[in-house]
């Protein structure tokens, strides 16, 4: 059984608590030192909410792991990348899914841009991003930014109403 189903069945009786408007922003916005990180099984919780994770691994998903060979991943020093899929789960609720790259032979994840000549990602992204990035590390919040610029990514400005 895997971690995403093991979620599904686990799911709390009661009304959720979040909509997805409000898990948006917490994504968007959240700080990454806001979240857990299990190493083993590879799960960010959020401090605040312990009903929201994002799942990344994903052993039966035939893209998880998916060697990427496009030219902005081999701007780094290892040029070995592969795609990282997020699940987003709130109280064993499927909400989103997202897609990252594991960048310079595993060191740093980062959102996949819009296409591999359109090298731009969204706000959400970028800070997703630097939540799966930093791992409980305090050093990869530093490299973060660095590393994006590396890869020519840039981020798209939000527009406010």
């Amino acid at each position: 059984m895997s971690l995403y189903e093991i979620f599904i069945k686990i799911k709390p009786k009661g009304e959720n608590k979040l909509k997805f408007e409000d898990i948006e922003t917490i994504l968007k916005t959240s700080n990454p030192k806001d979240w857990l990180y299990d190493i083993n099984n590879e799960i960010y919780t959020y401090k605040p909410d312990v009903g929201l994770n994002i799942l990344t691994k994903h052993p039966d998903d035939p893209d998880s792991g998916k060697e990427l060979d496009e030219e902005w991943v081999k701007k780094f020093p290892n040029n070995k990348a592969w795609m990282v899929i997020a699940k987003v789960i709130y109280r064993g609720s499927f909400v989103k899914h997202y897609l990252f790259a594991s960048v310079d032979g595993g060191r740093n994840i980062i959102a996949l841009p819009k296409s591999a000549t359109e090298l731009e990602i969204t706000h959400l992204q970028y800070n997703m991003g630097k939540i799966l990035d930093y791992r409980n590390i305090d050093a990869r919040l530093r490299e973060y930014d660095f590393k994006i610029e590396t890869a020519e990514i840039k981020v798209k400005k939000a527009i406010i109403y």
